[in-house]
């Protein structure tokens, strides 16, 4: 299971990298990439079980939200819940 939160760690970093990206950008062919993080995040997430799920579940509604509206403000907001969920990774 310790490789589980690992992956999600590193997929969360991917997912960070790539928002980072697509907001200097504003290049729509950086959707797909951050899509497939969404998908290969929340097929982690179930595996790993709750409460880790409702938080990823939680972050994918939000990355929808953003890249459908791409405000700063969401933005900031994003990537703090991201990096919040990847420390909170290494406490469970």
């Amino acid at each position: 299971m310790k490789d589980k939160y690992k992956e999600l760690s590193l997929n969360l970093d991917n997912i960070i990298n790539s928002l980072k990206e697509f907001k200097e950008t504003k290049n729509d062919f950086k959707k797909p990439d951050i899509r497939a993080y969404q998908v290969q995040m929340l097929n982690l997430g179930k595996v790993i079980g709750s409460p880790v799920l409702k938080h990823v579940t939680n972050l994918n509604d939000d990355i929808d939200e953003y890249l459908s509206e791409p405000l700063d403000k969401k933005y900031l907001n994003l990537i703090g819940d991201a990096t919040r969920l990847k420390n909170d990774l290494w406490e469970l």
